[in-house]
């Protein structure tokens, strides 16, 4: 008998995540390129923004940490892909955010819920910013990070033989390329909506830019 389910699962909108890393055979094709190799994405509009707001605070005296920001790609309308280089791996990172863009024109109230983390009894943890119509959300993945970083070696290392060793360990053959949904490069997040505490449809609630990743190191 299947579990009840929750008012996120039964209204909101499902994303697939995934995050792997690069090789020539993973991500062929031409194309600008954010870093070495062909496959990598030039940032969008939205990455820039987060550039330019983070260069300004540095300008103005704030703390700042070094910050790589990675462009991610839509397939489809739900499934977002990443691609991590070797250099992106061997990085001691401290925080590792999922930035979403999104267009709320009924301004619902919205909540992003990774399964994995759900299944586990654990929280999502995130923060969200509301502006008109628009929503920014940020979504805690530095436990997935953490876990490519293992299974490729550790942050202090990582070639491309340990690239993909961790590939085969992210995605076995026997998958067929089906939502894995555990911390080995593969993640559902559901965003869920209410209006007055009452669970409603996300349907008018869309990605507004393609999302991507900010990484704070040391």
């Amino acid at each position: 008998m299947a579990g009840k389910r929750t008012s996120s699962e039964d209204h909101g909108n499902l994303l697939r995540v995934r995050v792997r890393p690069f090789t020539q055979r993973a991500a062929p094709g031409p194309g600008p390129a954010l870093g070495p190799g062909p496959g990598l994405l030039f940032p969008g509009s939205s990455l820039f923004s987060f550039v330019r707001r983070v260069y300004r605070c540095c300008q103005d005296g704030a703390s700042c940490r070094s910050v790589r920001g990675i462009q991610g790609r839509l397939r489809g309308d739900s499934d977002l892909e990443f691609l991590l280089t070797s250099d992106v791996l061997s990085l001691s990172v401290l925080r590792a955010e999922l930035h979403l863009q999104l267009s709320n024109p009924e301004h619902l109230d919205v909540r992003p819920v990774l399964s994995y983390m759900a299944k586990r009894g654990l929280p999502t943890r995130y923060s969200l910013w509301s502006r008109g119509n628009t929503v920014e959300l940020r979504v805690d993945l530095l436990f997935l990070l953490q876990s490519l970083q293992e299974a490729a070696g550790g942050a202090a290392g990582g070639g491309g033989a340990r690239l993909v060793n961790m590939r085969r360990a992210v995605f076995p053959p026997t998958t067929s390329g089906a939502l894995q949904d555990s911390a080995w490069g593969e993640l559902g997040l559901i965003l869920g909506c209410t209006r007055q505490g009452s669970g409603v449809s996300c349907g008018g609630v869309q990605l507004s830019h393609t999302p991507f990743m900010a990484l704070y190191y040391r």
